[in-house]
């Protein structure tokens, strides 16, 4: 399993398009459509994931 990144990536608007900075060199372009969507999907994922990470204090994996 891969180690979790702990630093958030730094997102900015660049010519029309925006532009995902990361760690050890993640770089990623992105229309604002592609950018908006992962957004929304990243929120969605980072929900569910703190609900695992509550669960497993109590020992209780919530189904998706």
């Amino acid at each position: 399993m891969l180690k979790p990144e702990t630093i958030p990536g730094v997102a900015a608007a660049e010519n029309g398009l925006v532009m995902l900075d990361g760690p050890v060199g993640l770089a990623i372009a992105m229309t604002p459509e592609a950018a908006a969507e992962t957004g929304r999907r990243l929120i969605a994922a980072a929900e569910i994931a703190a609900t695992q990470v509550a669960a497993q204090a109590t020992d209780e994996l919530p189904l998706d």
